[in-house]
């Protein structure tokens, strides 16, 4: 049956002047053209008289009782906020008779990126991720982790603890290209994407969650040092998925995850251009060489010399290269390792390469 948002039900807004729909009735859907799939009635006081536009612009929450055809409705409007700037990213809206009882909206978190840009305007590994008290609640954190991330996460942090290992490369591969396109002015625009999140981090009680992430990059100015993602996020069916979602799994290839999960060396995805790393093995992650990242961030020498190296792979003018390079881990040592590139084009824009260490 088509989406409708009918009277009595809450509707998630987003957008440039709320006119997406992504939710109803905490169902999610689309993103969907709001006037398309509203009734008359919320139709009208929520979209004709500009109540969700507004709501957007000001950020205010209200509960206002107006006259329509006769009638008296309730209009009920919760603003969902970014924790960092207090940005409004989107809108819980909802008409409903005066003798009604609404619930309460959805639960919905919101987050907030900050990517530092480099010499050449490419985003950076340094990332700090930031949470409003929902998010935490969504994702179950234990209180004294959520406590230590009050003020914000290394984005490196998240994506290695709280996204499922079967889900990272998509995750990273898709916030990859989303950046790219806002560096090519490609502003304003809902993107989704769904995947599984662990939840309980820092308890002794860890599961899993389907969650869904709705998301815009700021417009970005070539004097900017920073790139800025608004979003938020919401529990959905293990059923649903978006098209992002479906898209990346060809490119991801659960091939590839399971040749890493057999290979018996450290191996890992990285974004040729930005030397982030996508997917790691177990191997890998078992050998402590840090977060899900910047592979130039745990290289101890110059990381120029790396860069080159890979970038050679990935234009295709060598197939496979290889260097000794030492690396840091976790605890702050560093090992030496012969690392060997081979190009892959996993992606339908960019050029990735596979990276096995030998340790």
């Amino acid at each position: 049956m088509p989406v409708q948002l009918d009277v009595g039900d809450w509707g998630l807004f987003c957008g440039p002047d709320g006119k997406q729909l992504v939710s109803v009735g905490g169902d999610p859907c689309g993103p969907v053209s709001a006037r398309k799939v509203t009734k008359n009635t919320p139709r009208r006081l929520l979209l004709d008289e500009s109540r969700v536009a507004r709501a957007l612009q000001s950020g205010d929450p209200s509960t206002e009782l107006v006259s329509h055809r006769g009638s008296s409705w309730v209009v009920t409007l919760r603003p969902v906020i970014t924790p960092r700037t207090g940005a409004t990213v989107a809108v819980h809206a909802a008409v409903s008779s005066t003798d009604q009882e609404l619930p309460d909206p959805p639960l919905v978190g919101s987050w907030e990126w900050e990517i530092e840009r480099g010499p050449d305007g490419q985003p950076t590994p340094n990332r700090r991720s930031y949470w409003d008290r929902n998010l935490f609640r969504i994702y179950e954190v234990a209180p004294d982790v959520a406590e230590r991330h009050r003020d914000h996460w290394e984005t490196g942090e998240w994506a290695n603890e709280l996204i499922d290992q079967a889900d990272q490369m998509r995750v990273n591969s898709s916030i990859r290209d989303g950046l790219q396109d806002g560096l090519k002015g490609d502003w304003g625009v809902v993107r989704c994407l769904t995947c599984n999140i662990v939840t309980g981090y820092g308890s002794s009680s860890p599961g899993l969650r389907h969650l869904r992430l709705v998301g815009q990059i700021v417009p970005i100015h070539p004097e900017d040092e920073q790139i800025i993602m608004q979003g938020f996020s919401y529990e959905v069916p293990s059923t649903f998925h978006d098209l992002a979602l479906e898209q990346d799994a060809g490119r991801v290839d659960d091939v590839l995850r399971g040749v890493m999960e057999l290979a018996g060396e450290p191996m890992a995805v990285v974004d040729a251009g930005t030397l982030d790393v996508l997917m790691t093995s177990p191997a890998w992650r078992n050998e402590d060489f840090g977060h899900v990242g910047g592979l130039g961030e745990i290289a101890s020498e110059d990381s120029g010399v790396l860069h080159s190296l890979i970038a050679e792979v990935a234009s295709g003018s060598r197939n496979q290269n290889s260097m000794r390079i030492d690396l840091n881990r976790g605890d702050g040592s560093a090992q030496n390792v012969l690392l060997t590139a081979t190009g892959a084009q996993l992606g339908g824009r960019g050029r990735d390469v596979v990276v096995r260490l030998d340790l």
